[in-house]
């Protein structure tokens, strides 16, 4: 995609760049809900996943970029599911985690841990319920979750209140990493006001969904807001494409693949949904 190489020259994605290589389309889907990483052994997903990890340890300061914000141009691109699993796999590098579903108008992340929504951020920031029930155990260890929680008609005035900054504030001392689950860029303003308490953007890109002129635009806007992008991850490569530029040699240089699921869904923005 010419269109990633010319956001990294022009927005410095040059920190890492993990690529997604499909698993084979033979083998059975994941359900759109279901989280992928579920134990620490080895398979083609898991490794997906723990080198984008490693990446992410090795390859940026963890310790100022603890609060990540995961967002995308577009619905649909994977983000949710790549910021659950990266979740899980940081947990199984005995890092304590926390998931945020801040996409309030999809909310998924609660549908991935299998956990309830209600009880969650915008009943906490609303006053209806203590700091002590708002954060939820998953199946995971040292992976929690804080889910929307009750409707919101307009997201843009909780971002920017105090509390919502004094509660993310209060979370750094408590994790060793924050993963954001934010609404795209170009369909949702509300990744400006989350920027402002995150430290940084790890952009996510899907391969043959994300277009060039989405690519453009989006990275602009984060350019114009002056928000740091700490990396960018690209989904769903098709290892097998021939017009995939990671078909060839560049494959090689890793030499194996790395595996992603490859899956189709309808995850739109087309109507102001609030399905649970």
């Amino acid at each position: 995609m010419r269109g990633v190489d010319m956001a990294r020259r022009n927005n410095k994605f040059t920190d890492f760049l993990a690529d997604f290589f499909a698993i084979k389309r033979s083998r059975k889907k994941i359900k759109r809900e279901e989280a992928i990483v579920v134990t620490d052994t080895l398979n083609t997903v898991n490794e997906c996943y723990n080198a984008l990890k490693d990446n992410l340890l090795f390859m940026t300061d963890i310790e100022h970029n603890k609060v990540i914000q995961i967002d995308s141009c577009v619905s649909g691109e994977g983000k949710t599911t790549l910021g659950a699993n990266l979740a899980v796999s940081l947990s199984f590098n005995e890092k304590k985690v926390l998931v945020v579903d801040l996409d309030f108008r999809k909310p998924r992340v609660n549908k991935l841990f299998e956990v309830p929504n209600e009880n969650g951020l915008v009943d906490y920031i609303s006053n209806k319920i203590p700091f002590e029930k708002l954060i939820k155990k998953t199946a995971y260890e040292n992976v929690d979750v804080i889910t929307r929680g009750s409707s919101i008609y307009n997201p843009s005035f909780l971002f920017t209140s105090d509390s919502f900054k004094s509660l993310i504030a209060r979370l750094r001392d408590e994790y060793d990493v924050i993963i954001l689950d934010a609404p795209p860029i170009l369909q949702i303003s509300d990744y400006i006001h989350i920027s402002a308490v995150s430290d940084g953007v790890l952009f996510v890109v899907c391969y043959r969904k994300t277009r060039k002129s989405e690519l453009e635009e989006a990275t602009e806007l984060l350019a114009k807001a002056n928000i740091k992008v700490i990396g960018a991850v690209m989904t769903r490569v098709d290892s097998k494409d021939p017009y995939s530029y990671y078909s060839g040699s560049y494959k090689s240089y890793y030499g194996r693949y790395y595996g992603h699921n490859y899956y189709n869904h309808n995850y739109g923005y087309g109507q102001y949904g609030d399905k649970q």
